[in-house]
């Protein structure tokens, strides 16, 4: 068990240059690059309420040092966060990106409307993204 302190949260805030819900995220363990399938932001579903799973791929920049993170999936008609997923990263270099690949569980989907992924790092909000649900005509 290590008793060394952890650094210091940072005090810079990154930019969210991409943010993006799709089916499957996957990490190539030989390349370290990520593939992304089925990128959307509509769910069309026979009736509510409903679940699906989703994936969000996030990319970040001007990060430098230690940062836990949040992406909070919020109803946006009624402000209730419905889910979270939270972990921490540390960025060594100013000009390098981060990116976020974020596997969600089937997500609650209670009725029409608009369902934001919104970003944290350290306690401030970066930026979001969203997918629009309706029923099937």
């Amino acid at each position: 068990m290590s008793t060394e302190p952890k650094p210091p949260l940072s005090r810079a805030k990154p930019v969210l240059i991409a943010a993006l819900v799709c089916d499957v995220s996957a990490k190539d363990p030989t390349t370290g690059k990520i593939s992304l399938l089925g990128i959307f932001d509509k769910i069309h579903v026979k009736q509510f309420p409903a679940k699906r799973p989703v994936s969000v791929y996030a990319k970040l920049t001007e990060a430098e040092g230690q940062y836990q993170f949040q992406c909070k999936y919020v109803y946006a008609s009624t402000g209730e966060t419905l889910a979270e997923a939270k972990g921490e990263f540390n960025s060594p270099n100013k000009l390098g990106t981060i990116e976020l690949n974020l596997q969600f569980p089937p997500l609650p989907l209670p009725a029409e409307g608009r369902f934001d992924f919104q970003f944290w790092v350290n306690g401030q909000f970066l930026g979001q993204t969203f997918i629009d649900a309706s029923a099937m005509d």
